[in-house]
């Protein structure tokens, strides 16, 4: 073995092992205690690197090869979790499945966030939305008030458009 091979696998050997001091078992998990990122997927910063998914970090150091832009998921469904014998290779479709399956994209509030995301930058307002929707006036009259479009007054009218998410009695009535 040379001296480059040497340095290395000890530097391998240190970096595994500074992973491992941020984590605790559970059952058969190692479970991540470090920082997570926005995902909640376990990150670090290894000396001189900008931040790095664990998971992929430690896939690359117990010997896995690793492609660009390949996620490494769990077996377990652990998102914390990284134990070398749960992690494997994934696609971002597989992901995108499972995700579905646990009801990420769905509910109430992610509703609500992809709605106050679009609303950001738009002619209305929440404010204006409740304005038209208790109005008593006809369509043309407060598109050409608002400065949009026909339809859009006649779905905000119906509930179907700028749904009001603060109401907690909002969907009640059908």
């Amino acid at each position: 073995m040379s001296a480059k091979e040497i340095r290395e696998l000890t530097a391998q050997t240190l970096e595994i092992m500074s992973i491992l001091d941020r984590t605790e078992e559970f059952a058969d998990c190692i479970l991540w205690t470090g920082a997570t990122g926005e995902s909640g997927h376990p990150i670090y910063k290894p000396t001189g690197c900008p931040c790095t998914l664990v998971r992929r970090a430690m896939f690359r150091l117990v010997g896995g090869e690793l492609e660009r832009r390949v996620p490494i998921d769990t077996t377990c469904g652990e998102k914390l979790c990284l134990n070398e014998a749960h992690l494997v290779k994934s696609t971002t479709k597989n992901i995108a499945k499972k995700a579905a399956r646990r009801g990420a994209w769905s509910g109430k509030a992610r509703a609500a966030k992809i709605a106050a995301k679009k609303r950001r930058d738009c002619k209305l307002t929440i404010e204006i939305a409740r304005e038209i929707r208790m109005s008593p006036e006809t369509g043309p009259v407060l598109a050409a008030r608002h400065n949009i479009h026909r339809s859009l007054v006649t779905r905000i009218k119906a509930g179907d458009a700028w749904k009001d998410y603060s109401n907690p009695f909002s969907g009640l009535i059908a």
